[in-house]
C-alpha cells in the first residue's frame, strides 16, 4: 500500500520515543504508537507484514496462550516480533512494529506474533492481515467495556481477513461463529476424571440456539458456557473439534488427534490452563510442527507467575490467583478453582479495580453476577478483604450465606495480611485484580520477610 505523506514523520517520532523511553528504563508498550497514531491514523496499513502473523485474542487466557505459543517458537529457534510485555490495543502494536521494523515500514523478522484485545480487532486486522488467529472463548466481562458477548463478536467477525485462517474453541458456541466463511481448526476438552461440572454459576452467556432461538440443553460445563449443548428442536451442536482433549492427570494433556492420541507437557491442572495448553497445541499443530516438535516446543512452560502460582509458606500451601476485577466470569472461573481445593482455606481479596481507586467507581453490579456462592462452605474459615470496596464485597460474601464471623474488612490492599488468622486454615489464597499485581506481590513479599 502506498504510505501516507504523515507516516515518516509519525515513524521517525515515533520511533525516537521508543528509544528515549527504554533509555529511561520505561516499557514503552504504548504512548510511542498512540501518538505515531495521532499523527498518522492508517500507521498499521503503511507497515510491510512479513512471511508469518499470528494474533492470539478470546475473553480469558490470551495472554497465557501467547506466551505459551510464543516461548514454544522461540525455543524451536523462530526469532519473533512480539508483544507479550503489554499493550494488546492498536497503540500497543503500533509501538512494537515501530520498534521492530526498518524506517521504510519492514519488519525485521519473519515472524509477527501479537496479543490483541478484543475491542481493537477492527483497528488491527485489517491492516496487518494475519495468517492465524487464534480465539480462546468469548465470554462476559467488565461491564465498562465488553458486557455484551454479542458486541464483541460483532466488534471481531466482521474485520477477520478472508484468509486467515481460525484456531476456534469448539466448547464456545460464540466464538466458535467467528467469520463462518473462513477455514479453521476447532479444538475441545471433555469432561475429565474427577472433574466436577460447574452447573452451579450465575451466568451462562448464551442459552438459546443461535439457529431456531429455542432453549439450548446442556449435557456439561466446564464453566459459563463452555461445555457441550444441544437444541432439541433444530439439532444445532458443538462443531466437531480437531482436536480433543480428554485427559489431564500428573502434569500431562492427552488429546485426541486424527483418531490417534497426543501427549504434551501441562503446567496445571486447572480447567483454565487445561484449555490454554490444548490451545495452544492445536495452534502449533495446525501450523505445521509434529507432535515431537510441539513437545520440545512446550517443555518445561510455565503458567506467569502473576497469574498463578503455588508455594508453601508458613508450612501451609499458599495459592496466588488473578481474578479479573470487573470481570464476572473471570472471577467466578478463579471461585470455581478455590473451592475445589482441599481442606480449609482462608481468603485474602483484592478485587478493586486499581485505577476505580484513583478515580472512584460507582458501578459495583458485577459483584452481583459473580459466583461468590462458590466461596461459601465450612472449609472457608476466613476472609480478609482489602480496598475501598471492601464492605460492598462483605455484604456479597453474605448474601451468598458466608457468615459475617469470617469477614475482616480494611480500606487499604497492604494491610491485608496483617490481620490472617493462621492457626483457622490450611491454605492461603491471594485472590488479585489485574492491575493490583503490585499490591499482591508486595504481600507475597513481606509474608515471606514475616516467615524468615
Amino acid at each position: 500500500m502506498k504510505k501516507s505523506i504523515t507516516y515518516y514523520p509519525a515513524a521517525l517520532i515515533g520511533k525516537a520515543m521508543y528509544r528515549l523511553m527504554r533509555l529511561m528504563h520505561k516499557n514503552a508498550t504504548n504512548l510511542p504508537g498512540e501518538v505515531a497514531l495521532i499523527l498518522c491514523p492508517k500507521l498499521l496499513s503503511c507497515f510491510k507484514m512479513p512471511k508469518t502473523v499470528i494474533v492470539v485474542t478470546g475473553t480469558n487466557g490470551k495472554t497465557t496462550v501467547t506466551n505459551l505459543i510464543g516461548n514454544a517458537l522461540k525455543k524451536r529457534g523462530i526469532d519473533i516480533i512480539t508483544n507479550s510485555l503489554g499493550g494488546n490495543v492498536d497503540t500497543g502494536v503500533a509501538s512494537v512494529l515501530l520498534a521492530n521494523s526498518k524506517l521504510n515500514g519492514t519488519l525485521k523478522k519473519d515472524t509477527v506474533l501479537l496479543e490483541m484485545d478484543e475491542r481493537s480487532a477492527s483497528r488491527i486486522l485489517p491492516y496487518i492481515q494475519p495468517d492465524y488467529l487464534v480465539c480462546t472463548n468469548l465470554l462476559r466481562d467488565s461491564m465498562k467495556r465488553n458486557a455484551h458477548t454479542g458486541y464483541i463478536f460483532n466488534r471481531i467477525s466482521p474485520y477477520i481477513p478472508k484468509k486467515t485462517h481460525l484456531i476456534l474453541n469448539a466448547d464456545d458456541l460464540i466464538s466458535s461463529q467467528l467469520a463462518p466463511e473462513n477455514s479453521r481448526t476447532y479444538f475441545s476438552v471433555n469432561q475429565l476424571e474427577g472433574e466436577i461440572p460447574t452447573t452451579d454459576n450465575i451466568i451462562c452467556d448464551i442459552l438459546y440456539c443461535p439457529k431456531c432461538e429455542t432453549k439450548l440443553e446442556y449435557k456439561m460445563k466446564h464453566y459459563n458456557h463452555l461445555g457441550k449443548a444441544v437444541c432439541p428442536k433444530c439439532g444445532y451442536t458443538n462443531a466437531q473439534p480437531q482436536f480433543k482433549a480428554f485427559e489431564a492427570k500428573g502434569g500431562t494433556l492427552s488429546l485426541e488427534h486424527d483418531g490417534c492420541t497426543e501427549k504434551y507437557p501441562l503446567p496445571n491442572d486447572r480447567i483454565i490452563d487445561v484449555y490454554n495448553t490444548t490451545t495452544a497445541v492445536s495452534f502449533l499443530r495446525t501450523y505445521g510442527w509434529n507432535e515431537d516438535e510441539v513437545n520440545d516446543g512446550l517443555k518445561d512452560a510455565e503458567i506467569v507467575k502473576t497469574r498463578y502460582d503455588k508455594t508453601l509458606l508458613r508450612g501451609k500451601n499458599f495459592y496466588n490467583m488473578l481474578a479479573k476485577g470487573q470481570s464476572s466470569i473471570a472471577c467466578s472461573a478463579t471461585f470455581d478453582s478455590v473451592r475445589k481445593i482441599k481442606g480449609t482455606k482462608g481468603v485474602i481479596l483484592i478485587l478493586d479495580d486499581f485505577y476505580d481507586g484513583l478515580h472512584s467507581s460507582e458501578n459495583i453490579a458485577w459483584l452481583y453476577d459473580t459466583d461468590f456462592e462458590f466461596l461459601n462452605g465450612d472449609d472457608f474459615t476466613q476472609f480478609v478483604v482489602g480496598g475501598a470496596r471492601a464492605e460492598d464485597v462483605k455484604i456479597r460474601l453474605m448474601l451468598a450465606g458466608v457468615s459475617e464471623e469470617k469477614i475482616i474488612c480494611c480500606r487499604h490492599e497492604m494491610d491485608t495480611y496483617k490481620l490472617l488468622q493462621w492457626d483457622k486454615f490450611d491454605n492461603l489464597v491471594l485472590l488479585y485484580e489485574v492491575y493490583n499485581i503490585g499490591y499482591a506481590e508486595q504481600i507475597m513479599k513481606e509474608l515471606r520477610e514475616e516467615e524468615k
